[in-house]
């Protein structure tokens, strides 16, 4: 969320696996299923359970597609107080805005909990730069992404990872086709909800998953700095723990935007859901120049931190003016934005702008 693949080298953090096999044990518990495992596939999976099977109209239980709602858009404010939840608006089912809302099954619940993190974890305290003693956990800073979770796997927080997880659906049932990319990993936790979303979800259709980041660390910040950085085995053992390392459909790109989107240019494959997490203007427009034309009609784009950093927001504007681009961004939440790609815009390469006097990635 909110910092770029250049921040990020790390130690190998030792207490989320052991709180995924705690989970576990609750998770066997669970009644709708013959047998479940937390980071393992689901051996027997009852026919309503994948998740586009909850819009099943025979079981009256859950919601068919005409009753489901769209997820709430808007700002939340930054402030400990989040006033501008208040003000937060669900969109109309025929509206560019709507991505619906559909409930996780048990399965899914599981595991989006175990990535944001644990309340009983507490949260980083900022000014130890997350060292032990963490500060008492608070549900809405968590919600909406404003605080990071000392054992968790994504510091997107739960709005913009249904947001996510929304968007991989959206492009499954409206069939459109391509690769799910996020510019900007951390430890996984995003990646491993899509990849838990085609593996279990009967519906999907065949996609990459494409993880681009540095993964390493570039030094400059502080005490967080072993926090913040996470190299590329932690983040392959972070999908093992979760039984969803061994795909052949998993992509791990090392390096910097800069160097890694270069091949895409002139590459033909498609992108259905493009996340990019990348705090400055140079990596958001190595990205969008490289893989922006890559996106379908009817794919999805979503900004991590367009809303809250200046200069994110400066180069989608330079980028939106420079190509005559006409998607309006919707706001997640105080951080992020989204829009649902509707035109196929020619991107001119020769518009790239000199970034020699804009902060480097990183």
């Amino acid at each position: 969320m909110f910092y770029s693949t250049k921040m990020m080298k790390g130690k190998a953090v030792a207490k989320p696996r052991h709180l995924i096999i705690g989970v576990a044990v609750i998770v066997m518990a669970c009644a709708s299923y013959s047998s479940l495992v937390l980071g393992k596939s689901l051996s027997k999976q009852s026919k309503h359970c994948s998740q586009d099977k909850v819009l099943d109209a025979n079981n009256e239980d859950e919601p068919v597609e005409e009753e489901l709602t769209c997820l709430t858009v808007g700002d939340t404010g930054g402030g400990p107080d989040l006033d501008l939840v208040k003000n937060r608006k669900q969109p109309s089912r025929d509206s560019d805005e709507c991505l619906l809302n559909i409930p996780p099954d048990p399965y899914m619940k599981i595991v989006l909990d175990v990535l944001v993190g644990f309340p009983n974890a507490g949260s980083c305290n900022f000014s130890t730069g997350c060292k032990p003693p963490h500060v008492p956990y608070d549900k809405m800073k968590r919600q909406y992404g404003l605080d990071w979770p000392p054992y968790g796997f994504t510091m997107t927080g739960k709005e913009r990872l249904n947001n996510f997880r929304a968007a991989i659906n959206e492009v499954n049932r409206n069939k459109i086709e391509g690769a799910i990319a996020e510019f900007g990993v951390w430890r996984g936790g995003a990646m491993i909800m899509a990849a838990a979303v085609q593996k279990h979800d009967d519906t999907a259709l065949d996609r990459d998953l494409y993880l681009f980041d540095a993964f390493q660390s570039f030094g400059g910040y502080g005490k967080s700095e072993d926090f913040l950085a996470v190299s590329i085995e932690q983040v392959k053992s972070n999908f093992e723990s979760f039984g969803l390392l061994h795909n052949d459909k998993l992509h791990f790109i090392k390096g910097l935007f800069q160097d890694t989107v270069k091949d895409w240019v002139d590459r033909d494959d498609t992108i259905a859901v493009l996340r990019v997490d990348g705090n400055f203007y140079e990596s958001y427009q190595d990205v969008l120049y490289a893989v922006f034309m890559n996106v379908p009609v009817g794919g999805i784009v979503i900004f991590d931190d367009v809303m809250s950093h200046k200069d994110v927001m400066e180069c989608w504007i330079d980028f939106k003016s420079d190509h005559g681009i006409p998607e309006e961004l919707v706001q997640i939440d105080f951080h992020s934005a989204w829009f649902r790609k509707t035109n196929d815009t020619h991107i001119d390469q020769s518009k790239k702008r000199k970034t020699a006097n804009l902060k480097k990635e990183g």
